[in-house]
């Protein structure tokens, strides 16, 4: 068994691996300790003994590398995933991947599968309702487009406002169109120069 301590250890070591896809090395996990209520770190060797603690009770594995962390935990069936503290599909303007997570969202492991990273949006508006998105629903969304297709749902900004729409690509035209009951949304159209306005895509929705 775990102490206090240790298990909230733990807790933020998950947490940071959700966050950047990787482990953390000692100087930085011991910043991320202090950043998130710790309190002051005396020194980094206050955090090795951290991780040989969660080693020794089986937690976690660590292999002779600057990021050779990994969480003992496959048999779990759910994993954190950051949310962003942004609105999308029709949301106020946003930085989208640039702002700081505000909080976690623990989803089964089945929704992302082997992905390294996902994040979650909370979106809001009623422009999206027939794809089963309602407003205050959240979405997780991979940032990566190479394998975006025609009937995709996608995670766009536009104009600095974060949107959530149906990927549609027709010659030199991207369509982003709404799903929607409310016949006030409208599609969006971009250059396939525009491209790089496409942020991820959307893997799954989590209903409110």
């Amino acid at each position: 068994m775990l102490t206090t301590r240790q298990n909230r250890f733990l807790e933020l070591l998950r947490n940071f691996i959700a966050l950047h896809g990787d482990s953390p090395t000692l100087a930085e996990m011991k910043v991320w300790m202090e950043e998130n209520d710790w309190g002051e770190v005396s020194s980094l060797n206050s955090v090795k003994q951290y991780l040989d603690a969660l080693v020794d009770k089986g937690f976690i594995a660590r292999e002779s590398k600057k990021r050779g962390i990994t969480l003992v935990d496959d048999k779990l069936t759910t994993q954190k995933i950051p949310l962003i503290d942004s609105r999308v599909s029709c949301g106020s303007a946003t930085n989208l991947l640039e702002d700081n997570a505000c909080d976690f969202l623990e989803v089964s492991k089945k929704l992302i599968r082997s992905f390294e990273k996902v994040f979650a949006f909370r979106c809001e508006g009623d422009s999206m309702n027939q794809a089963g998105i309602d407003d205050g629903d959240c979405v997780l969304v991979r940032p990566e487009t190479h394998d975006v297709r025609d009937g995709d749902l996608v995670l766009a900004s536009v104009n600095d406002c974060g949107i959530v729409k149906k990927f549609k690509r027709a010659g030199e035209t991207i369509s982003l169109l709404p799903q929607s009951s409310n016949p006030i949304h409208k599609p969006i159209y971009l250059h396939t120069s525009d491209s790089d306005a496409i942020v991820g895509k959307v893997l799954s929705i989590l209903k409110n």
